[in-house]
């Protein structure tokens, strides 16, 4: 038997680790012996292969006191970009979903298997959810960092994980564990595994929980910065105490604005466009996240030379309230039916309006601005939101909770066997089916009851159409019903507490902007392999075929108020059967949804051939052909690879070939999704509306990998370069680039602009403004799916493991894991006949809502003393600057504060002991020295995908076996 020896990760999730060459595990599972290898169809061992493969053991799980997925996953080398920290910023509707992005290329990209078969994508996301794994099952990953189409097909781009249940498990054991998190409740887990091995077969049951708890922004000083430190730490000018607009004819002929005087007392400070407000206070640097697995599996010998193998899987999390804004800034406006006023670009608040009339009487308007309000009311303009520093009364005066809840199931079964011709040709034969849904709700208002309310004909029972009467309720918009400053405590001096908003008319103009997302995968799978009479002299050649059927589905279904056939107008939410023009659906900042029905068939035949031509020189090729019909059409991918063992100590591994990913189905439909993000030029979040494109193509890449291996006594390393050349990568228009080509000085009014550029025309039209062209106007951004600006990236991976035996009667070992990013250059980017984005070198940048955080250097090493039944580790990581790209932007013009983000090292140290009754106990503190994120002009002062909040924090867990 072959043990495992590459050092890596230290928790089943966290196997993830690439971390190169493996410490020896003393686990029955991390035995492996001659088995079919993750990038092959051909039977063989890990260190027999030709390819950049990594078997690691879960041995590792305990040494390293067991840190989080996300922790490990963003601290290897080969990773940049995991999501799984704090997603609300950083990926969309994702939060409590966990991915792997090999080489910085897109998770994507990373195809993640699970017992060799494949899984389905996340609802909403093109990546599968690496938190549905369950962990207590996992005996083993094995990685592979090298493109893999011409054996696996879509998606292999930048390599392949494959989860490896474990074996030979016999009886019960129990695990938990528990973090000491400063600021929060902590995060803990249980879980449970039960095998029992028989003659002929054997089975294996495991449950895990998992629970996360909330840390607050508000617990962490780094994540809460004044103005002055970082403008774009969540702060926005559309806040509450708000801009307001007059009329002097009363109507939409807007004058003059007005700026509610509360602005400096509880928000501010106060800018030429409005009043500034900090929401990043309602929100937490980590939600609160339940986590749940169950898994079974039988095999069982049938006949002598036929096996039988079966698998179920159910997993899921929930997220029951991540916090966020007590309210959007609206994008969508009521029709002239609503307002009275005729169609404008704000919601107007009639003079009878019990807040406005607070205002006036507070004394903080101008004599004229007082007249104009008093005569003609007040419009709301675009530096304004609802709801702001008060927080939101239906949530404990807190953010707005949104919801999200994943749950998948996936069943597998198949069979295994060997004929007894030529040889012995073998088989597998395998069906796969996986179900995964998505519950999201994010609360959000609707135009129309907003716009009634500020009439004071608000409320479901609302009668006889007299303001303020009749169960009518009235809604105020203005600060005087806001006590203090729900985050810092400031009170409000202009306080009216007859005029603060009821929770009856807040539940009438908030409704669930809601959706569920179903994906689902069915795959066939057909192998043979065997060994025909070729002989060179060192062993036959070696030969595997198959083909693979696999079908894909993805569906959503929309409330009736976010589905926007049934409500398609601002309007909608108070006159059913409501007609429009612009049909952006009845919620005030969210545009509406279409249901959709999708899916995808594919068809896929493959071939590999393995021939040593000599002892010490071995040769792979494999070709994969896939045909997807339609506008997609079919692609054929080869793939080389070659080891060669030069001498005992010394061996040399290359690899060359093709790989591919077909459009996801939800990219080339006719369907439309919409993202928040921060948008310079305006001066906080806009909508960005996102379309699929039928014309899409497959993205293609050549690839090649060169490496030595060396081993000499206990000394270990491996050093590889590697280099992937992309064609067409799918990926989406940027917003950010059609608004900073539009508006090349940001929100300067003063500095020319490209509105009128005969040149521009197109990507102008691209943006919806409220009102004219320009900056402070922007409302949407339309983008689609393209197939985009080629990119090359290649770098430099080392790993290198040395053990000092007989130190103090233990063994000292000494560990070095890193990657080294040559080049990540991605030409220029053209847009309706504009060059948007130059070509760039984004190697050591983090390209904000682009090509994300790609820092230079990424590494890991770890200094570790092991005697009888103990094992003390120390490990550093290092994360090297980045420099933000947004520097060649009016993001930094007059403060360039964090414009350079510095290299992160942290330190972590854990202990493991082996107790008696078959009892473990694992301990370790996690950033020993307490250090906090480098700074980065983002929403949480910090980068997300490379750096964790949580500051120094301690770790328990204790595992027993029966």
């Amino acid at each position: 038997m072959l043990h495992c020896r590459y050092l890596a990760g230290a928790s089943p999730l966290a196997l993830l680790a690439v971390l190169g060459f493996a410490a020896p595990a003393n686990a029955q599972d991390s035995e492996v012996a001659e088995v079919i290898v993750t990038g092959s169809f051909i039977a063989g061992t890990p260190e027999d292969a030709a390819l950049p493969v990594n078997v690691i053991g879960a041995d590792e799980v305990q040494k390293q006191g067991s840190p989080s997925t996300v922790d490990l996953i963003k601290s290897i080398p080969a990773v940049s970009g995991a999501i799984g920290e704090s997603n609300q910023f950083a990926a969309g509707q994702t939060t409590g979903a966990g991915n792997v992005n090999l080489r910085g290329l897109g998770a994507e990209r990373t195809l993640v298997l699970f017992n060799g078969r494949r899984m389905t994508i996340s609802p909403g996301a093109i990546y599968v959810d690496t938190n549905l794994i369950p962990s207590a099952a996992i005996g083993r990953i094995e990685v592979l960092k090298d493109g893999a189409a011409a054996t696996y097909g879509s998606d292999a781009v930048a390599g392949v994980v494959n989860f490896i249940t474990r074996k030979n498990l016999s009886g019960l054991e129990v695990s938990a564990g528990y973090s000491l998190i400063d600021g929060s409740n902590g995060d803990y887990n249980v879980s449970a595994a039960y095998g029992w091995q028989g003659e002929r077969g054997d089975v294996l049951l495991t449950a895990g929980y998992r629970k996360r708890s909330e840390l607050p922004v508000t617990e962490r000083d780094f994540a809460l910065r004044p103005f002055a430190d970082n403008p774009q730490g969540g702060w926005s000018t559309f806040g509450n105490p708000g801009l307001y607009l007059s009329s002097a004819d009363g109507g939409t002929s807007f004058r003059s604005p007005v700026l509610d005087p509360a602005c400096g007392a509880i928000s501010g400070p106060v800018s030429a466009s409005g009043c500034q407000f900090q929401f990043i206070g309602f929100n937490n640097l980590t939600e609160e996240e339940d986590h749940w697995q169950l898994y079974g599996e039988i095999n069982f010998d049938l006949t002598e030379n036929t096996k039988f193998h079966a698998e179920v899987l159910y997993s899921g999390h929930a997220v029951s309230a991540e916090n966020s804004s007590p309210s959007y800034p609206p994008n969508n406006f009521p029709s002239s039916d609503l307002t009275t006023k005729g169609q404008g670009y704000g919601f107007f608040i009639p003079n009878t309006n019990p807040g406005l009339q607070a205002l006036i009487a507070s004394g903080g308007l101008t004599p004229a601005q007082a007249a104009t309000a008093s005569a003609n009311g007040l419009f709301t303009s675009l530096a304004w939101r609802p709801l702001g520093v008060g927080g939101n009364p239906l949530f404990g005066g807190k953010g707005k909770e949104d919801k999200r809840e994943f749950d998948a199931y996936r069943v597998s079964a198949g069979l295994k066997g060997k004929f007894d011709v030529m040889g012995g040709i073998g088989w597998d034969a395998a069906l796969t089916y996986m179900d995964n849904n998505s519950d999201i709700s994010t609360p959000d208002i609707l135009v129309g009851k907003m716009q009634m309310a500020m009439r004071g004909l608000g409320g479901d029972n609302c009668t006889g159409g007299v303001p303020g009467q009749s169960r009518c309720l009235w809604f105020n918009p203005f600060s005087s019903g806001t006590a203090a400053n729900a985050v810092d405590g400031r009170t409000n001096p202009n306080y009216n507490a007859a005029t603060a908003n009821s929770l009856e008319v807040l539940d009438y103009i908030f409704d669930e902007y809601a959706y569920k997302i179903r994906s689902q995968m069915f795959t066939a799978d057909l192998v043979f392999n065997g060994q025909l009479p070729i002989d060179f002299g060192a062993g036959q050649l070696g030969w595997a075929v198959g083909g693979q059927y696999r079908w894909s589905g993805v569906s959503s279904r929309n409330s009736n108020n976010t589905n926007i056939a049934i409500s398609p107008c601002a309007d909608s939410s108070v006159t059913p059967g409501a007609t429009c023009a612009e049909q952006n659906g009845p919620f005030s900042f969210f545009g509406g949804l279409a249901d959709y029905d999708l899916d995808q068939s594919v068809g896929a035949a493959f071939a590999e051939f393995q021939m040593p031509f000599t002892d010490a020189l071995t040769g792979t090729f494999a070709v994969r052909y896939e045909d997807y019909g339609g506008n997609i059409g079919s692609t054929t991918n080869p793939k080389v690879a070659l080891k060669w063992q030069a001498v005992d100590w010394l061996a040399f591994r290359a690899s060359a070939g093709s790989t591919f990913r077909a459009p996801p189905t939800t990219q080339v439909a006719n369907t439309t999704v919409t993202s928040l993000a921060y948008t310079t030029a305006a001066g906080g979040y806009r909508a960005y509306d996102r379309s699929g494109n039928a014309d899409l193509k497959p993205e293609k890449a050549n690839t090649f990998n060169v490496g030595a291996l060396f081993e000499m006594g206990d000394f270990r390393a491996t050093l590889d370069y590697w280099r992937f050349d992309f064609k067409g990568p799918i990926d989406y228009e940027r917003g950010a680039s059609i608004v900073n080509a539009i508006f090349p000085n940001g929100s300067s009014t003063t500095l020319p602009n490209n509105c009128a550029n005969p040149a521009y025309a197109g990507l102008v039209s691209r943006v919806s403004f409220i009102g004219g062209c320009a900056p402070a106007n922007i409302n949407r951004v339309s983008t689609n799916y393209i197939n985009s600006s080629d990119i090359k990236t290649s770098g430099i991976d080392f790993a290198a493991n040395y053990k000092m035996r007989d130190v103090y009667s233990g063994d000292l070992s000494f560990g070095l894991d890193m990657t080294y990013v040559l080049e990540y250059v991605v030409d220029e980017t053209t847009l309706e006949g504009v060059v948007v984005a130059p070509e760039r070198d984004y190697t050591g940048t983090m390209d904000y809502l682009g090509y994300g955080s790609q820092p230079q250097w990424k590494a890991t090493a770890f200094a570790e003393y092991s005697r009888e039944n103990h094992n003390l580790r120390w490990t550093v990581r290092y994360v090297d600057n980045m420099i933000d790209t947004r520097g060649n932007t009016t993001t930094f013009a007059t403060n360039q504060n964090g414009r350079k983000i510095d290299a992160s090292i942290t330190h972590d140290l854990s202990y493991r002991v082996f107790l008696p009754w078959e009892t473990t106990l694992t301990a370790a503190v996690i950033n020993v020295f307490d250090k906090d994120p480098p700074f980065a002009r983002l929403d949480l002062s910090y980068d997300p995908f490379t750096a964790n909040p949580l500051g120094r924090y301690y770790k328990l867990g204790l595992t027993k076996k029966f």
